[in-house]
C-alpha cells in the first residue's frame, strides 16, 4: 500500500483545506468520541473539533472529491457527499474501534495507518464468526464448569473478557496467513487457565490435576512446579485454510507483573535468528518467522516500570524483534483500585505514546470488532516491524479472584455488570437472530465442551502429565539433575594466540584511536607474544573467540560494554574518520570449517544496552532460556546496578528451573570491589546471589544435589577463561554469577600466563597458596575470595612470619567447594588458626554462607575466626579516608597474633624434646636452637584424624 499522495490528491488537498481539516480531526481526536466501554460507565464526549460546522462544513448534501484526502472501500466514486463522508468518518474512528496514531512522528506512517483503516470494510461480518462462537463459548463454560467443580480455586477467571480468546486467535491466524510459522505468547493470570484449555488446547486432565493441586509435570519429575497462574504449555495450532501448522510458545512467567515482556522478547528474537540461519534466507527481515504477543493488565501496564524500559529498548537494532503486539485486557480495575487511582492518563495504554507506538481502542463487547483489531495490528506489525498495543475494554465479572468480593469496593459498577448477559450468550444471541447459525449448533458446541470437560475431571485423578516440549538444541543436553560432563577448557596455545591478534585486528580502513593502539593493541600482542602477563579483556577475548570458532554464538549485553566500563574491553573499535563501529572478533580468517563442523564461525553481538536493567536482563534471559549454544552475558556498568533486576534474577534466572524445568546459561558479570567507589560503587551483593543458592548446608544430607546457580570470584585471568568457556562447553546449563574485576583489571600481580589457558587445564574452584614451599610451616590458614587476595599477599611477601601463613583462595563459592578445599586445607596439618577474611561487611560477603560450611572442614574444637569489616548498613563508606582506614585495620587483623601462634609453635617443641631427651648425654647433643623447618607441633596428627563424610569419600576415588 502506498503512502505517497500523486500530484493530483495534493492539489485536491489544497482545494478543499476544510474538509482535509475535519477528517484530520477524527483521525486525532475521533477514539474521544467512540464507543469503548461494555458497561457504559465511560460515557463517549462531544468534541467540538468533529462538528463540521466548525470547519465552515453545513451543506451536507455537497459532494467532495476525496481523493487524497479520505480512503474509503465503500465508495467506488471519488465525489461523495459531506452527509456520507462523516457516517464513514464515525464508523471509522467513533464506533466501537478507535485508534490513536496521530502522535507518531513518522508522516509516512500516519499516513499508512489512516488509509488501511479507512480502507476497510466494516460492514461485511468476519467469516470466521463459527471459530469465534466457538472459542467463546468453551471459555465461558470452562469458567463456569469450574465454578461449579472448585469453587474455593482461585483461578483468576476470564469471565467478563471471553474476546481475549477471539483477539488471540486472530493474531495467530492472521500471522499464520503472513507467513508466521511461530508465536511467543505471555499470558496474564487472568484467564490464563481458559485460555490454555480452550485455545491452546492444554490436555483438560492434565489442567483438572493442577487444579486439584497435584503437578503439572510427571510424578518422577524433580520440578517443584508454579501457581495456576503461571502455568504454561507450548501448542501446535491447525487452521483448515491454511496448510502449514503454527507452533506457539506460552512463556512461563514469574508473578512480578509485567516482568515477563522482556523474556518474550528475548525468546522470541532468538528464535526468529535462529530459523533465518537455518533457512539461510537471503531476504530474511527481523520478525519474518516469529510473532511475539504479550498480554498485560491495564493497571500493571501503566504501573510497572518495567514496561517502560521494554518498549523504549524494543525499537534498538539488537533488540528488535520485529515488533511485539502488547495486547492490554482493560477490566477497567486493579484488584481493588479504580483506574482513577491507578494512574494519572486518560488510557491504561498511554505509557507507549512516548515509544512512537499506535494503539487501538476496542469494545470487548464486540468479539468482530476485536477481530478487526487483531488483523490490523498483525498488518501494521508486517509492515513497520514495530511494537503495536491493542486496548481491549472488558470488564470482571468476579473479583480479582474468585474469592473476593468486588462490591465492597465498586458496589456500583458490580451492580451494572451483575444485571447484564455474558459477552458468549450476547454473540451467540446475535448469530442466531441474523441466522447465520442455529440455536441447536450453538447448543451443540457447549454440549460437546462440557462433556469433554465431564470426562477430564473424571480422568485427571489419575493422569500423569507429558514433560513439556523444550525449544530446539535442548534435547541435545542433559535433563536437569544430571551431573555435569567436565571437560577440559583449556585451548592449543597456538590458536589462543592466533584469537589473541584477530582481537585487536582492525585493517586499514578502520583508524583506531591512537591511545587504543598505544595502551591496548601493542601490550596485547606483546603480552601474547611473551606468554605472560595475560590480562583479563585478553583473556576474555580468548575466551570468546574461541568460542566462535568453535561455532557457538556469544552475545555481551550491557551499559557501555562495548569499550567496557573501565575502559578496558575495547572489543569494539569506532573509526576516528567515519564513527564505523567494527567488531574485529567478527573479522577473524575463516577459511576452514569451525571446530564443531558446522562450516562457520559464530556471532559476536556487542550490544551496547539503554540504561535499565530489568528489561535487559529480562532479555538476555530469554536470549539464554531460548538458545542453549549461544552464549549470553550481560554486564552490569557496576555491580551494584544489577539489583534492578532483581525480580528477573529472583523469579526467572536462578529458580527457572526447578520451578518449570527451563534451564538457562545467562552469566553476570558484576564488577565488585571496595576500591573508593562509595556505597554505590562498590558491591555486587555476593550475599543475595548466595541466598538464592540451594547448596545445601548438610552436605551429606544432600551432597547429590546439583546447585541450581554458580557463583564465582575469580581471581585471575585465566580463571575467567575457564569459567565462560565452561559455561557453554558442559552438559547442562546453570545461570553463573561472576563477582567481575574492577582494580584488578589492571593489576600486574593479577594476571595469568597463556599456559595456564592451554590444553588440559580447566577452572579450578579453590587455589592454594603458591608461595608455601613447607606446609609443615603454615601455623595460620586465611580463606579468602576475590581480589583481597592480592593485598594480603602483599602484605605476607613482607611479613617477617610471612611463611607460617596460607592464603587459600575460594574461587567458586556455589556450589561450595567442599573437596576441594578440603583437600587443600589438610595439606596444613599443623595449622591451629583459620580464618575467613574478607573486605564487606560481615553481614555482607560471602562469610554468613561459606563460614558454616568451612566450619565442617575443620578438625573438631577448631573455630573459624573472622577478619573483616563489622557489620554495616550501607555497603561501605563514602568517605575514601574512612574506606583506606578500615582497608589497613581487616588487613592488619588478619595478620595479628602471628607471633603468638610461632612462639607457642616454638615453645610446644622444646617441651617435646625435653620430654622425649633420653639422657643427658644426648640432650647436650641436642641443645641447638631448633632450626625453623622442625618446628611442628607434637600434637598436629591427631587435628584432623576426623574426617568429614565427604572428604573419606574423596580419598577413596
Amino acid at each position: 500500500m502506498t503512502t505517497q499522495n500523486t500530484s493530483e490528491e495534493l492539489s485536491n488537498r489544497q482545494q478543499n483545506p476544510n474538509l482535509l481539516m475535519l477528517v484530520d480531526a477524527y483521525r486525532r481526536h475521533g477514539h474521544l468520541s467512540s464507543s469503548l466501554d461494555p458497561l457504559g460507565i465511560q460515557k463517549k464526549e462531544f468534541v467540538e473539533e468533529l462538528s463540521a460546522g466548525m470547519y465552515g462544513l453545513t451543506e451536507k448534501s455537497k459532494t467532495f472529491n476525496i481523493k487524497g484526502i479520505i480512503a474509503s472501500s465503500n465508495q467506488p466514486s471519488a465525489e461523495v457527499s459531506l452527509s456520507s463522508i462523516i457516517t464513514n468518518l464515525e464508523k471509522t474512528y467513533c464506533s466501537n474501534i478507535s485508534y490513536e496514531f496521530e502522535h507518531i512522528a513518522s508522516a509516512a506512517t500516519r499516513r499508512w495507518f489512516a488509509k488501511y483503516v479507512e480502507s476497510l470494510d466494516m460492514h461485511t461480518p468476519s467469516p470466521r464468526f463459527e471459530r469465534f462462537h466457538e472459542l467463546l463459548a468453551k471459555v465461558e463454560d470452562f469458567d463456569l464448569f469450574m465454578q461449579k467443580k472448585l469453587p474455593n480455586v482461585k483461578r483468576y477467571g476470564l469471565e467478563g473478557s471471553e474476546s481475549m480468546a477471539v483477539l488471540l486467535d486472530q493474531v495467530i491466524y492472521e500471522g499464520a496467513q503472513l507467513g508466521i510459522s511461530e508465536v511467543v505468547t505471555g499470558l496474564t493470570h487472568r484467564g490464563r487457565m481458559s485460555l490454555l484449555a480452550a485455545l491452546f488446547e492444554y490436555p483438560k486432565d492434565e489442567l483438572l490435576r493442577k487444579l486439584h493441586g497435584g503437578s503439572e509435570f510427571p510424578d518422577d519429575s524433580p520440578y517443584t512446579g508454579d501457581m495456576l497462574v503461571d502455568l504454561a504449555k507450548s501448542a501446535t495450532l491447525h487452521y483448515p485454510d491454511i496448510e502449514a501448522p503454527i507452533n506457539v510458545d506460552v512463556l512461563w512467567n514469574a508473578c512480578h507483573l509485567e516482568s515477563g515482556t522482556p523474556v518474550g522478547m528475548g525468546k522470541s528474537r532468538t528464535k526468529d535468528l535462529n530459523i533465518a540461519r537455518r533457512r539461510k534466507d537471503p531476504n530474511y527481515i527481523i520478525g519474518d518467522n516469529v510473532l511475539a504477543v504479550s498480554l498485560h493488565g491495564d493497571s500493571s501496564f501503566a504501573g510497572q516500570g518495567v514496561i517502560a524500559e521494554s518498549l523504549s529498548m524494543a525499537g534498538l537494532s539488537h533488540f528488535n524483534n520485529g515488533g511485539t503486539i502488547h495486547i492490554v485486557n482493560n477490566n477497567q480495575i486493579g484488584y481493588t483500585t479504580p483506574a482513577s487511582h491507578t494512574r494519572t492518563t486518560r488510557y491504561a495504554s498511554d505509557i507507549a505514546k512516548f515509544a512512537d507506538i499506535p494503539i487501538i481502542h476496542v469494545n470487548g463487547e464486540h468479539p468482530e470488532e476485536v477481530a478487526r483489531a487483531a488483523r490490523i495490528a498483525v498488518a501494521y506489525r508486517q509492515k513497520f516491524r514495530k511494537d503495536i498495543v491493542i486496548d481491549m475494554w472488558t470488564f470482571r465479572k468476579r473479583g480479582h479472584n474468585e474469592l473476593d468480593e468486588p462490591s465492597f469496593t465498586q458496589p456500583q459498577m458490580y451492580s451494572t455488570i451483575r444485571a447484564r448477559k455474558s459477552i458468549p450468550a450476547q454473540f451467540e444471541d446475535s448469530l442466531v437472530a441474523s441466522g447465520r447459525m442455529t440455536r441447536e449448533k450453538a447448543e451443540a458446541v457447549r454440549r460437546d465442551w462440557l462433556n469433554s470437560l465431564n470426562m477430564a475431571f473424571i480422568s485427571s485423578a489419575a493422569c500423569n502429565p507429558t514433560e513439556p516440549t523444550k525449544p530446539p538444541g535442548w534435547g541435545l543436553l542433559a535433563r536437569s539433575g544430571t551431573y555435569p560432563i567436565e571437560k577440559s577448557t583449556g585451548v592449543d596455545e597456538a590458536t589462543l594466540y592466533q584469537v589473541g591478534v584477530d582481537s585487536v585486528a582492525h585493517g586499514d580502513s578502520i583508524k583506531v584511536h591512537s591511545r587504543i593502539d598505544r595502551f591496548h593493541i601493542k601490550p596485547r600482542l606483546k603480552r601474547l607474544q611473551d606468554g605472560h602477563g595475560i590480562d583479563w579483556a585478553t583473556a576474555e577475548a580468548l575466551a570468546i573467540g574461541t568460542l566462535l570458532k568453535e561455532g557457538y554464538n556469544v552475545r555481551l549485553s550491557g551499559q557501555d560494554v562495548g569499550r567496557g566500563t573501565f575502559s578496558q574491553r575495547h572489543a569494539m573499535f569506532v573509526c576516528q574518520n567515519t564513527e564505523k563501529v567494527y567488531v574485529p572478533l567478527n573479522h577473524m580468517p575463516s577459511n576452514q570449517h569451525d571446530l564443531r563442523g558446522s562450516g562457520s564461525y559464530g556471532k559476536f553481538e556487542v550490544v551496547n544496552s539503554s540504561l535499565c536493567e530489568e528489561a535487559v536482563v529480562g532479555f538476555e534471559y530469554g536470549v539464554s532460556a531460548e538458545d542453549p549454544f549461544t552464549l549470553a552475558i550481560w554486564e552490569a556498568q557496576f555491580g551494584d546496578f544489577y539489583n534492578n533486576s532483581q525480580s528477573i534474577v529472583d523469579g526467572y534466572v536462578v529458580s527457572g528451573e526447578t520451578k518449570w524445568s527451563q534451564q538457562n546459561g545467562l552469566v553476570m558479570l558484576l564488577p565488585h570491589g571496595f576500591d573508593g567507589g562509595g556505597p554505590d560503587h562498590s558491591s555486587c551483593r555476593i550475599e543475595r546471589h548466595l541466598m538464592l543458592s540451594n547448596d545445601s548446608l548438610d552436605a551429606n544430607l544432600h551432597s547429590n544435589v546439583i546447585p541450581n546457580v554458580y557463583v564465582t570470584y575469580p581471581s585471575t585471568p585465566a580463571q575467567f577463561f575457564h569459567l565462560l568457556r565452561r559455561q557453554v562447553k558442559r552438559n547442562f546449563r546453570k545461570p553463573l554469577i561472576v563477582a567481575g574485576p574492577k582494580t584488578m583489571l589492571r593489576l600486574a600481580s593479577a594476571t595469568s600466563l597463556l599456559n595456564e589457558m592451554g590444553p588440559g587445564t580447566v577452572f579450578q574452584p579453590v587455589l592454594d597458596d603458591p608461595t608455601v614451599s613447607d606446609a609443615r610451616m603454615v601455623q595460620r590458614v586465611m580463606i579468602v575470595s576475590g581480589k583481597l587476595y592480592y593485598d594480603l599477599a602483599k602484605i605476607k611477601s613482607e611479613h617477617p612470619l610471612g611463611e607460617h601463613v596460607a592464603i587459600v583462595r575460594v574461587e567458586e563459592l556455589s556450589p561450595f567447594p567442599r573437596k576441594e578445599l578440603y583437600r587443600v586445607i589438610s595439606r596444613y596439618a599443623n595449622a591451629s588458626d583459620f580464618v575467613w577474611v574478607q573486605e564487606e561487611p560481615r553481614n555482607a560477603g560471602a562469610y554468613s554462607f561459606a563460614a558454616p560450611r568451612i566450619k565442617k572442614l575443620l578438625p573438631e574444637h577448631t573455630e573459624l575466626r573472622y577478619a573483616g569489616r563489622p557489620e554495616h548498613a550501607a555497603t561501605c563508606s563514602g568517605i575514601e579516608t574512612q574506606q583506606a582506614a578500615e582497608h589497613v585495620q581487616l588487613t592488619s587483623e588478619a595478620f595479628d597474633g602471628l607471633r603468638g601462634l610461632v612462639a607457642h609453635l616454638v615453645i610446644d617443641n622444646i617441651q617435646h624434646a625435653h620430654s622425649e631427651a633420653p639422657s643427658s648425654s644426648s640432650a647436650s647433643m641436642s641443645a641447638k636452637k631448633p632450626s625453623s623447618s622442625t618446628m611442628i607441633p607434637a600434637s598436629a596428627q591427631h587435628r584432623w584424624s576426623s574426617q568429614p563424610m565427604y572428604a573419606a569419600q574423596s580419598s577413596e576415588q
